[in-house]
């Protein structure tokens, strides 16, 4: 897997882990490049696979971040309020936020190809991710400081 730069906000930093789900109207995007507008992403009904890719990104991976904030259903205005949806989650390879997953169930949305292949191929159950993968991940990717010199 290659690095790629972040996107937006002038920000050059190299990044080593994959962004999925980070639509242009949910925030925060933590400059990673966006997957365009979330309506974009909607399907009229589930594809093949999609009960198992649900539970991967409620269930798998570790949550590397949490976040308290509450935000409404962008796609219904009198949907539910998300509670902690920019919390993150990782599997080590990718990264998403914590209400992808209900975006995922609610709307069908269509995800990277790249992803979906990566969860299938792991046959939905989430590798573990080594504590210096995590740290690599806050620091190098998040730009989150560990307290470290």
């Amino acid at each position: 897997m290659a690095p790629s730069r972040a996107a937006g906000g002038g920000s050059d930093r190299v990044r080593t882990v994959r962004a999925v789900g980070f639509f242009i109207e949910l925030t925060p995007g933590w400059g990673f490049p966006t997957d365009g507008s979330i309506s974009d992403a909607v399907r009229p009904s589930a594809e093949h696979g999609e009960t198992g890719l649900v539970d991967y990104l409620r269930n798998g991976g570790v949550e590397i971040w949490s976040e308290m904030g509450a935000q409404t259903d962008v796609l219904d205005p009198d949907g539910p309020t998300l509670v902690g949806n920019g919390s993150l989650h990782t599997d080590g390879t990718w990264l998403w936020r914590e209400d992808l997953s209900y975006y995922v169930a609610r709307y069908h949305l269509a995800l990277p190809r790249d992803f979906v292949a990566h969860v299938r191929g792991l046959e939905y159950f989430p590798p573990h991710v080594p504590e210096n993968r995590l740290v690599e991940i806050l620091t190098r990717d998040l730009g989150i400081s560990m307290g470290r010199t």
